[in-house]
């Protein structure tokens, strides 16, 4: 054994059995001790969590083996709350790091198709190489996932039957105390749906974006792999190639792709409900028929496919619509409510007596499901071993009395009901946070068709094949198109990165303005010739308007602002970086044409401007945020764009030319005061050839400053002080005033009551 010179006779012998049950004691003591004694990343990590580890067994030994006569001492207090703050600690530490982590890695795995002599082995020794910035780049992947992932779920929230989705916790239910669910809720179960969880995300992660990138892969092998060069630097590419990839998140912003995406699932959605009967068990809206099976008279034996194409279920639903009975089961004890049975007997008998007057070749004969009850809101609560698709008899009431939850949790139903000597489930447990009993306003009934899970795999796989289809066609066409664009536009080697992007932006644009079209044209239809043309008319010059103002806005705002504001950085920031740093390394990385420099400065000026309007909407109470809100509130037609450029663009262009140009100046009176100052030493600063002048004045100005704001701040603080004391000493004198007040009266009092002496 390694490590065991210091150690008595008994403990080698428990370090020899340890080693020989499998446990190698020694190799994790070194390991432990070179961690202890290290000052890397890993050994301060692991003696991190070694050392909270130990501190929650410290803490749960005390908690657990106390007695009852010390659990008022203070260090169980502690070790109380030192364990609830250790298990809030754990379970967000699982939600915001270890999830994230996990779903890039398999976003990793599920995008190894696209790449050239990608493995699993080949990968694991990159990750090894490089734990902690692999580690980080895959937890910024999977938590990118998650929130897309998120606002899917409530795209289909937005579209798909309410309660459809109660197995997903809804953030908007104001009755979700997670904090409270974690601190009062035992740990197996929290881990059980933590388990559960993690399965979901690593399933939808390896069957919709794995599956989708195989089948792009294998669909279009002349594109992938994709190719790219990790030595590439950002300045080397054109101008052109690199506005285009600074276009493609305002194109984001402002085309709001989303609502092209909304409106295509919802389609879906629709079809694929439609297809498979579900249509008001997925989408909350009743079709009778989903409800009933069509044949042929003649063929009665062969099944009818896609009915809605080519069967007169117009017929149909006109007779449901101009049907007066309702069913019982779903309406109540309402009056002239009928069970279910005699409901469809004599929806059923309307029908055939439609049929046979327009189609006699075809039947639809009603009734091959049953209604169900389902949750009729997200934010149903969940109770540990009850179901939440109960079939009901044709009163709405539970078939199978064990399923009889609203009895269960009323006394006097739950009374009435052991009377009769049904068989009822037990009571919904008290929680402290949250009512769990049965309320009939969070359940339905809706028709459930037969073979309900081979039904909703075949919706899901619908929604899996328009996510397969959408995601790959995008992929290749992004690639296609952007590949043909960088190749025109540079004459580098292919980097796919660029030309993703750019292939993005132009299919965004193109989807955008197809979709705002047929948007325009589907109201146009709906209306009159004459309200037509005069909507028409109306769009054109809304449309002029907002094109010109937002032109006008991009190009000063996005174009003119930046391009001066880096002029500020070039002087101030590269001109000190080049002079401190004087090395080749850094002149090499600063090695660019005076277009490339105009860019990056563009481009890093485009940056600022738009932390600028975050921290603008951060703070809505400053004057500019107000004034901000006031101008560019509504559409682009409405914005006032002159008032905008008097209140922001002005001034900021000012101010940057004028700290632009302030430290040439300077420059300027230093040469003239050495008696350097000619034509060609002042070109040669302009063009930051000779920089040490230059340097000099810049840190002259950022001295000046530096003083002239310090100062200004003792000023405000003397101010502050001054008017601090000028107070405390005014209500000091106020009080001593008020103190004296009272002695002369008692001896002015005094006086008046003593005779005056004769």
């Amino acid at each position: 054994l390694r490590g065991t010179a210091g150690l008595l006779d008994w403990e080698q012998r428990l370090w020899q059995r340890l080693v020989g049950i499998g446990i190698p004691i020694d190799t994790i003591v070194e390991k432990m001790n070179a961690a202890a004694s290290g000052t890397s990343l890993d050994s301060r990590m692991s003696m991190i969590v070694l050392g909270h580890t130990l501190g929650v067994v410290m803490a749960w030994a005390v908690v657990t083996y106390t007695p009852r006569s010390l659990q008022r001492s203070a260090l169980f207090g502690s070790a109380r709350m030192f364990l609830r703050m250790a298990k809030v600690v754990f379970f967000i530490c699982i939600e915001l790091v270890v999830f994230p982590v996990v779903c890039g890695y398999c976003l990793d795995v599920s995008l190894m198709p696209l790449l050239a002599s990608a493995s699993i082995g080949a990968r694991v020794q990159e990750l090894l190489a490089h734990r902690w910035a692999a580690l980080f780049t895959h937890w910024l992947l999977g938590l990118l996932f998650m929130v897309h992932f998120a606002r899917f779920v409530l795209h289909c929230r937005h579209v798909m039957r309410p309660g459809l989705l109660w197995f997903i916790r809804d953030p908007n239910d104001p009755e979700f105390h997670p904090m409270r669910e974690i601190l009062e809720d035992r740990m197996l179960p929290q881990q059980y749906n933590i388990a559960r969880s993690a399965l979901m995300y690593c399933g939808i992660i390896l069957a919709c974006v794995g599956l989708s990138m195989t089948l792009a892969a294998r669909t279009a092998p002349s594109v992938f792999p994709m190719q790219w060069r990790g030595d590439a630097r950002f300045g080397d590419h054109p101008t052109g190639i690199l506005l285009m990839v600074f276009l493609l998140p305002v194109a984001v912003m402002w085309g709001r792709p989303n609502e092209v995406l909304h409106a295509l699932f919802s389609r879906w959605w629709r079809v694929a409900a439609r297809t498979t009967r579900l249509s008001e068990f997925v989408l909350g809206e009743r079709s009778i028929v989903d409800e009933g099976e069509w044949t042929l008279r003649r063929m009665p034996w062969l099944p009818v496919l896609a009915p809605r194409l080519w069967m007169p279920t117009d017929v149909v639903e006109r007779v449901f619509n101009e049907f007066d009975a309702v069913d019982e089961a779903r309406a109540g004890p309402v009056p002239g409510a009928l069970p279910t049975h005699e409901y469809y007997v004599q929806l059923q008998c309307a029908i055939d007596a439609a049929l046979a007057q327009n189609q006699p070749q075809v039947t639809f004969t009603l009734g091959s499901g049953g209604n169900f009850r389902v949750p009729t809101v997200d934010t149903v609560p969940v109770v540990p071993g009850r179901i939440m698709l109960v079939q009901v008899d044709g009163h709405g009431r539970p078939v199978n009395s064990r399923y009889d939850y609203e009895a269960a949790d009323d006394v006097d139903l739950r009374d009435a009901a052991e009377r009769e000597g049904r068989v009822l489930p037990p009571p919904a447990p008290e929680s402290s946070y949250r009512d769990r009993r049965f309320r009939r306003e969070h359940y339905t009934v809706v028709y459930v068709p037969p073979g309900l899970r081979a039904r909703m795999c075949g919706v899901l796989a619908m929604g899996w094949l328009a996510v397969a289809v959408l995601s790959s066609s995008t992929l290749v066409l992004s690639l296609i198109i952007g590949r043909r664009a960088y190749a025109r536009m540079s004459n580098l080697p292919m980097h796919d990165m660029y030309a993703l992007s750019i292939g993005l932006l132009v299919l965004l644009i193109v989807a955008v303005l197809v979709f705002r079209l047929a948007t325009f044209l589907h109201n146009v239809a709906a209306n009159s010739r004459a309200e037509w043309t005069r909507e028409l008319r109306r769009r054109a010059v809304l449309a002029w308007t907002a094109a010109w103002k937002a032109a006008l806005t991009a190009a000063v705002f996005f174009g003119a602002v930046p391009a001066v504001y880096g002029l500020v950085v070039e002087v101030y920031f590269v001109v000190l970086l080049r002079h401190m740093a004087a090395s080749p390394e850094v002149e090499v990385a600063f090695e660019r044409t005076m277009l490339q420099a105009m860019a990056h400065n563009w481009m890093f000026g485009v940056l600022h401007v738009w932390v600028g309007l975050s921290l603008l909407r951060v703070f809505p109470a400053l004057w500019w945020s107000r004034q901000l809100e006031r101008l560019f509130t509504g559409p682009p037609h409405t914005w006032h764009v002159g008032r905008s450029i008097l209140v922001f663009a002005l001034p900021l262009i000012g101010v940057s030319v004028a700290t632009a140009a302030l430290p040439f100046a300077v420059a300027a009176c230093i040469m003239w005061y050495r008696g350097e100052l000619t034509a060609d030493a002042m070109l040669r600063a302009f063009r930051l050839v000779d920089l040490d002048v230059l340097a000099l004045s810049v840190k002259a100005v950022l001295g000046t400053v530096l003083i002239v704001a310090a100062t200004w701040q003792a000023c405000l603080l003397y101010r502050k002080w001054s008017q601090s004391a000028r107070d405390r000493a005014y209500l000091v004198g106020h009080q001593l005033h008020n103190l004296d007040e009272p002695a002369e009266n008692i001896s002015a009092e005094t006086t008046a009551d003593v005779p005056l002496s004769v």
